[in-house]
């Protein structure tokens, strides 16, 4: 007997229609779905796990599965499932490009749920159109040329959080300073001072000039005999700083020039000298910004002067040094910044 092709068609169809219908009369699923439109709806869900089942009424288990799709502000959308099975209540989030991907993992999730030894593999009529959209615009299956089945398609399921990025402030900023210091090692008496600066921060990076003038010190050598000495240090700076919360601390290099000025007093004919050597210093920087306008800044610096001449004074009697620097010298210092917009 002939049967015409139009006909065997019509009636694959029907007949495979038929039996997704009952599959999915016949699940032992209590599905809420909910998903914006466009995306694949309830009947859809549940015929799609009724696929993925290959005997969905041997299944001895009860699922009750609950899913909420949104899409997110960057144009992805984000799956909330919950799927609950013998009274153990599962959880999971999934985020994906299009909302077709989110409904074939959690068919696939849900149908595991309810059958794990069968796998929830597709089966082999081929896979069901991903969207309504796409069922109607889709051709009948032809019976010569049957579709081969489709792999789920596999989500980022929970990715971890992105690293929030501090931005870099392209726009350097101006800062004044003004602090005290205290030093050791280059003139016969520890001094203290004041320090001011001026400075561009980009970022990490410091850069800029500094001055550090000492308190006159007047210390005697005999009875009525004794010089005074008077220091200025100035030069330019550089640090890098490493941002540990609202601390920064970071290493130092300054390049200075070192100016001191002897006076003699208590003796005949006492005359005044000047004399220069440079500075250079390594040392440590440390910050706290308690406002978005101003620094707390300490620095710990090492002084090694280069050629300091040693300090002599010259008596009726005989030459008497009054100093040697030392060849490091440690200085400390305390301050604040104002930070310019």
């Amino acid at each position: 007997m002939k049967v015409a092709w139009p006909a065997f068609v019509i009636g694959a169809v029907m007949s495979s229609t038929g039996l997704v219908k009952a599959q999915a009369e016949r699940l032992p699923l209590e599905l809420a779905w909910e998903a914006p439109e466009g995306c694949p709806d309830r009947a859809f869900m549940r015929r799609r796990i009724g696929q993925l089942l290959h005997n969905p009424a041997a299944t001895p288990k009860n699922v009750a599965a609950s899913a909420k799709i949104e899409r997110s502000p960057d144009s992805r959308f984000h799956l909330a499932l919950s799927v609950r099975t013998d009274g153990v209540e599962e959880n999971r989030t999934m985020d994906a490009d299009s909302c077709s991907a989110l409904a074939e993992a959690s068919a696939v999730v849900i149908a595991l749920a309810i059958a794990p030894s069968q796998g929830a593999e597709p089966p082999d009529e081929g896979r069901t159109p991903e969207t309504p959209e796409e069922r109607a615009s889709e051709p009948p299956p032809q019976p010569s040329a049957p579709s081969a089945p489709s792999a789920p398609s596999t989500p980022n399921i929970e990715p971890p959080p992105r690293r929030a990025h501090t931005a870099v402030r392209t726009t350097p900023r101006a800062a004044l300073g003004v602090g005290a210091s205290v030093e050791s090692g280059v003139l016969p008496e520890p001094s203290a001072g004041f320090v001011g600066s001026a400075s561009l921060r980009l970022d990490r990076i410091r850069v800029g000039v500094l001055a550090t003038m000492s308190l006159v010190q007047r210390p005697h050598f005999a009875r009525t005999a004794g010089a005074s000495f008077e220091m200025i240090s100035a030069g330019a700076f550089g640090s890098y700083m490493l941002p540990l919360g609202p601390v920064a601390v970071g290493p130092t290099v300054n390049v200075e020039l070192t100016h001191v000025r002897v006076r003699g007093f208590g003796i005949r004919g006492p005359r005044a000298s000047s004399v220069f050597w440079p500075t250079p210093v390594l040392g440590a920087r440390l910050e706290v910004s308690p406002a978005r306008w101003i620094a707390l800044v300490g620095r710990a610096d090492l002084l090694i002067p280069i050629g300091a001449p040693a300090f002599n004074l010259t008596t009726t009697g005989d030459a008497v040094r009054l100093h040697d620097p030392a060849s490091i010298a440690p200085r400390l210092s305390i301050g604040a910044e104002i930070l310019l917009p």
